[in-house]
């Protein structure tokens, strides 16, 4: 019979299981929801949206990404090749934050992944955003080999298995139901040459996470990714599953009562909340302390002074300034350029004493960091780095203030004492809440 996962004992072993390096995510789509308008919104049913309404559709209620490339496939006998041009296109050009996924990959612990989802540029992306490594992807396929994985218990960097394919990078990803069926068909066969991911499937203990699949695909799933019977479920591991609520988890529940599995009653966000929360209580020496480079000028000391002393005042936060960190005889236009480039986020600060010369150190400091974000950007990193405030009267849209800063929204932190608000930006930007 399942469990409910709800007592202390039940997150103490779920840590556990970390730190012995024995758990795997499998991730699902629930996990994918991006921030707008202060809601949580499915980044599948946001490209099920955009794939129908550029194909003319807009009268279907939502519907997860498969549901709608087999409508435009099977009733409106579009091309599959033409829908995948389309939808890659959208995957290419997205950079919304998703706090949920975030939450899991802060977990630094974790580093092996099983992706359900095909977007799997996404789960990159943040990867190598929050951890500053590239992760190293195997894409399962149908039609095109792939190769195994190094000991997933020796694993010097992330690494992610794309179970139903890559849209990006394999030619037959699973965009529709009738191509996870047939992935499941091949799955068993395929995986007979990849040891060492077939073994982390059968061996370790895995946590299904947001995984909402189609009533009749569940069983499915389920068997192939845990690599075992499910009626063997409980005997050497632990199988833990987290939905949403919702009709589909219903059904799913409902099927695993008859088999050792633990169930969690409440929905993704909660759990990955609970979930971030635990873990940093219990490994505070794990998180990454960030580092923020605040570009000022001399005559605007005091300010910058009582701005570091806030900012310092949050935990993991190290604010970096040219006047107490470059020694005597050091090359302060190499210093500034590293310590730039190496910053979390670079805070600006515009007054009229640092407009006054435009030809100014501290201007040099902000086109250097202008260029810092140019280059963030072209490598794949999404998070803000440039977050300019004014801290006296000047008009944050002055003539005279960079266009590159000026396009941005800037903040007003008067003679750098910052308000709760402005403290509660950093924080979520630094991915600290």
């Amino acid at each position: 019979m399942n469990k409910i996962f709800s007592e202390q004992s039940d997150w103490d072993e779920l840590l556990e299981f970390i730190a012995e390096k024995q758990l795997t995510p499998v991730i699902g789509r629930e996990v994918y929801k991006f921030t707008e308008a202060d809601d949580l919104t499915p980044f599948d049913e946001y490209l099920s949206k955009q794939i129908l309404k550029v194909n003319g559709v807009t009268d279907l209620p939502p519907m997860p990404l498969t549901n709608a490339v087999s409508y435009l496939v099977n009733e409106r006998r579009l091309r599959a090749m033409e829908v995948t041009r389309k939808l890659k296109t959208m995957v290419k050009e997205i950079g919304f934050d998703f706090p949920l996924l975030t939450k899991l990959l802060e977990i630094t612990d974790l580093n092996y992944f099983i992706n359900t989802s095909v977007y799997d540029n996404v789960l990159e992306q943040k990867l190598k955003e929050i951890r500053g490594q590239e992760a190293v992807s195997i894409n399962f396929s149908i039609n095109e080999p792939f190769s195994d994985s190094e000991d997933v218990e020796k694993l010097t960097r992330p690494l992610v298995f794309n179970v139903f394919g890559s849209l990006l990078h394999t030619v037959d990803a699973a965009l529709s139901e009738e191509d996870m069926l047939e992935y499941t068909g091949y799955f068993k066969e395929k995986m007979n040459g990849v040891a060492n991911i077939a073994n982390a499937l059968r061996n370790h203990n895995l946590l299904f996470i947001g995984c909402a699949f189609p009533d009749w695909m569940v069983r499915f799933v389920l068997r192939l990714l845990s690599n075992e019977p499910l009626h063997e479920w409980g005997s050497r591991r632990s199988i833990m599953v987290v939905n949403d609520s919702s009709d589909e988890r219903k059904v799913q529940f409902d099927y695993l009562q008859k088999f050792d599995v633990t169930t969690y009653e409440g929905n993704t966000a909660d759990f990955l909340q609970e979930f971030s929360t635990r873990w940093k209580q219990k490994n505070p020496a794990a998180l990454k302390t960030r580092r923020i480079f605040l570009s000022y000028t001399i005559s605007d000391r005091e300010a910058v002074e009582k701005l570091k002393q806030a900012l310092e005042d949050i935990p993991n936060i190290s604010c970096w300034y040219d006047k107490r960190d470059i020694a005597p005889g050091d090359d302060w236009r190499t210093e500034i350029a590293k310590n730039l480039k190496s910053a979390d986020l670079c805070i600006p600060l515009i007054s009229a004493n640092s407009l006054q010369h435009k030809d100014g150190y501290v201007q040099e400091e902000w086109r250097t960091a202008d260029n810092v974000n140019t280059f963030r950007k072209i490598d794949g990193i999404k998070a803000k780095y440039l977050m300019p405030i004014v801290i006296d009267d000047t008009n944050p849209y002055d003539a005279n203030v960079p266009r590159f800063l000026s396009e941005l929204s800037i903040g007003k932190v008067p003679d750098g004492n910052p308000g709760q608000e402005f403290i509660n930006q950093v924080r979520e930007t630094l991915q600290l809440v």
